[in-house]
Formats: structure tokens, sequence, C-alpha cells
């Protein structure tokens, strides 16, 4: 099988990209941000985690700290 067709092959693993993206309050918020510029975004933290990650500035945007609550 080649990569162009894997790509567009539906997604086998969802039920894991689900259960890793509801493992970590970051990855739950779904925040990402730009380490040059400083824009955030709203994302699905499953899909990212399947099909990569957002850029901004020509860099792959961070998860965004949650704050934990005392």
């Amino acid at each position: 099988m080649s990569l162009e067709k894997f790509a567009h092959a539906p997604a086998r693993h969802q039920s894991l990209y689900d259960t890793i993206a509801a493992s970590h309050p970051s990855l739950l918020a779904g925040k990402v941000w730009c380490g040059r510029c400083g824009r955030a975004r709203t994302v699905d933290a499953a899909r990212c985690l399947h099909e990569g990650w957002p850029k901004c500035c020509s860099e792959t945007m961070g998860l965004q700290p949650v704050e934990k609550k005392p």
C-alpha cells in the first residue's frame, strides 16, 4: 500500500486517538499556541494526533499548558 493510499484510508485506530486525547488535561483542553508569535487556536486533539499538529510561523504549534486546580 502506498503512503498516499494510507493517508486517505479510514482511521482504523480512531478509538486509540480518542483514548490518548482524553488522557491528559492539555489534550482535553484542545488549545495550541505558537511559541514564536503567541497565536492561540482551538483544535480537536484526537484529529491532530492522527493527522498532525497545526503550524504557525513555519513551526509546529504546541499544547497550551493547563493550570491545575488546587
